[in-house]
């Protein structure tokens, strides 16, 4: 490898890692908020991983919990995220403060994150362009943002850009490896344990690669052996607690909060807080409370749909368009800064383009094409908050890239 070349990567690196050090000096949450503080806390405090103090025979709030209060389990979040804060804040709490640890962890995945993309480039691009579109995907600003924010995207960003790259290695060279089939296996049960929805996208990902692209049967039943072994103990604690097989269970809260009368793109929490009185409800208080208050959410959100399905297919593609360019409507005012929304728009623009054309031909890039659409219209059943587009940012840029080389073949070769 050439060494100025070898420099630039370095460099790169550590443009990412100072950009996100600078970022911790001025916009770094300094404490936990909402569901992570309440989780975190009532698991520390009682040892139960759960959201809802019980109240009354019929009611449980979110809330930490007292000593003399009693905590239901919880099945509406993913736990990953949680059990990595609760684990920082056990071993770190008594020494520093451990949110700012939180963060130190986050911004390394994040600066990793980078390594690994021009990894994936640099399996069929030369130096030069991989090291440019690295500096792209490390530098959208929402990604350098997001890197010092309590949230489990960093994580999600990094085990996504190896999940890409042990797929790109095997698109290229036709062999997976035991030992790659074992980490994309484990992967992708950690994204599930992240994400419970990443499920869906686990099997169109081994339909596609082991039965579309290779017939390889073989493969498809040993990764989903190593990814059930990977979330089984959290399968067993929700079959223990709610008698049923799943990572997560909030469908209906989803369904409802993006598909209600005061409909909102990025979804309408107040609409339930003050629509439905939980006492009203008389949802006993025992360890089937959130399954049960998520059955009522979607029976609720289904019936405002059937009512009125033509404003709510409406909705639906409004949300399609603001997922895949931009959402005109949104509270965060931060979100119409030019320094999020120019870069957004032009790779949106150049996503989809390139999306459409790598539909065409069976190939990795095929594969991402139908993995970028699939969450697009996926998510767009519930509502789309800004966060979201960072899901897809490496496919973004991955099929950006794809749509520049079509540009340049048809217009200048």
């Amino acid at each position: 490898m050439n060494k100025y070349l070898t420099f630039s990567l370095l460099n790169i690196l550590l443009v990412s890692l100072a950009s996100r050090v600078i970022a911790f000096y001025f916009f770094a949450d300094t404490h936990l908020v909402n569901e992570w503080y309440i989780l975190v806390n009532n698991l520390n405090l009682k040892g139960v991983l759960g959201l809802h103090v019980v109240v009354g025979e019929y009611l449980a709030v979110p809330n930490v919990a007292e000593e003399y209060e009693v905590v239901l389990p919880s099945i509406f979040m993913p736990p990953l995220y949680a059990y990595f804060i609760f684990l920082i804040k056990y071993f770190f709490a008594n020494i520093t403060n451990y949110i700012n640890v939180i963060i130190f962890f986050q911004i390394l995945l994040s600066t990793f994150s980078v390594y690994i993309f021009f990894k994936i480039i640099n399996l069929s691009e030369n130096y030069k362009t991989s090291l440019l579109y690295s500096l792209i995907f490390s530098l959208i600003p929402i990604n350098i943002y997001s890197a010092v924010q309590i949230s489990s995207i960093s994580i999600q960003i990094f085990l996504l850009v190896c999940f890409f790259y042990i797929l790109r290695i095997y698109s290229i060279k036709k062999i997976l490896s035991l030992k790659n089939l074992y980490f994309f296996s484990l992967l992708s049960g950690l994204l599930i344990l992240l994400r419970g929805e990443f499920i869906l996208f686990y099997f169109v990902t081994i339909i596609y690669f082991f039965y579309f692209y290779e017939k390889k049967i073989r493969l498809f039943f040993i990764s989903i052996i190593i990814m059930s072994l990977t979330i089984s103990p959290y399968l067993i604690r929700n079959y223990n607690n709610f008698e049923t097989f799943v990572i997560t269970k909030s469908f209906g809260y989803n369904l409802l909060k993006g598909n209600n009368p005061e409909f909102k793109v990025e979804g309408n929490l107040s609409f339930i807080q003050n629509n439905y009185n939980r006492e009203s409800l008389t949802i006993k208080t025992n360890n089937l409370y959130e399954i049960k208050l998520d059955d009522f959410y979607k029976e609720t959100a289904i019936k405002f749909i059937k009512q009125n399905p033509e404003e709510y297919l409406k909705n639906y593609f409004l949300k399609i368009f603001s997922f895949t360019f931009i959402d005109l409507t949104s509270s965060n005012e931060k979100y119409y800064n030019l320094m999020h929304i120019v870069p957004k728009i032009i790779l949106s623009i150049l996503s989809l383009f390139g999306g459409i054309i790598m539909l065409r031909k069976k190939n990795f890039f095929q594969y991402l094409s139908i993995y970028y659409f699939s969450n697009i219209f996926f998510f767009s059943i519930f509502f789309i908050l800004p966060r979201y587009s960072l899901i897809l940012l490496p496919v973004q840029i991955l099929l950006s890239l794809e749509f520049v080389k079509f540009l340049q073949r048809k217009f200048f070769y």
